[in-house]
């Protein structure tokens, strides 16, 4: 029979797998470029216009793993969820889930509101949302804030796997 101490050691390096099994899914990539960008405006609830503009309009605040919400911050999939929420748009919670919804859009058609998809080696599936001039907003990393990158800076062209539109407009 186990003793009281082996059991607990047992529960606590089960949990810190399964910890890590979660941080290898929320899958998120690092800084590199930070461009200037225009104050958001007023769209129609729906449009992918208004999904970027809803994306851009929490630039600053925190990543939290397993966040998606103001108040608490957002991880990458969690900023996602919540800009299409808020335009009554729904898609999936994890980034995983996140790259196959909605319609398959060729690189080189991409419009603001659309989810950039990217796959980082041994971290996971990381989303964005395009909101035009190849640039995108997302929540990168632990101990980050959501910001704007471009997509040619060479670490998000290389793991860039493709974008899905969800707005209706």
């Amino acid at each position: 029979m186990m003793t009281y101490q082996v059991r607990s050691l047992c529960r606590c390096l089960s949990l810190l797998l399964l910890c890590a099994a979660l941080f290898m899914l929320a899958g998120c990539g690092k800084q590199t470029y930070r461009p200037s960008y225009a104050q958001p405006q007023h769209h129609a609830a729906g449009s992918g216009a208004a999904i970027a503009a809803t994306a851009k309009s929490q630039l600053g605040r925190p990543y939290v793993f397993g966040g998606s919400s103001p108040s608490k911050g957002f991880d990458c999939s969690g900023l996602v969820y919540w800009a299409c929420a808020r335009n009554g748009i729904s898609v999936p919670r994890i980034s995983r889930e996140q790259a196959s919804v909605g319609k398959k859009i060729p690189r080189g058609n991409l419009r603001p509101g659309d989810i950039v998809v990217f796959r980082i080696p041994r971290s996971g599936y990381h989303t964005g949302i395009y909101i035009g001039q190849n640039n995108f907003v997302h929540s990168p990393k632990p101990r980050a804030r959501v910001r704007i990158e471009s997509l040619s800076v060479q670490y998000w062209d290389r793991y860039y796997v493709t974008a899905r539109r969800v707005a209706r407009r």
